[in-house]
């Protein structure tokens, strides 16, 4: 089950596409935890990070976990 911020993630419109440690890292790439998040434009994924309810559910985790959170552009 997703945390509460993954679960306001869902509620937002994204959808989780890979969540986990990397089975493999090359060149520069580090073994840790990652998680992929398809949304249907960079808009929905701004509007849903910078919501009242995603921003409500880090609050309420207080720093719990250290999030690097990236929006980057698909391809077609």
């Amino acid at each position: 089950m997703p945390s509460l911020p993954g679960r306001r993630i869902a509620a937002g419109g994204g959808r989780f596409l890979a969540r986990g440690t990397a089975a493999k890292a090359y060149e520069a790439g580090l073994l840790q935890r990652i998680v992929v998040i398809e949304f249907d434009s960079v808009a929905a994924a701004v509007a849903c990070h910078d919501g009242p309810a995603y921003q409500a559910a880090l609050k309420v985790l207080n720093h719990g976990a250290e999030r690097d959170f990236r929006i980057v552009e698909g391809v077609e």
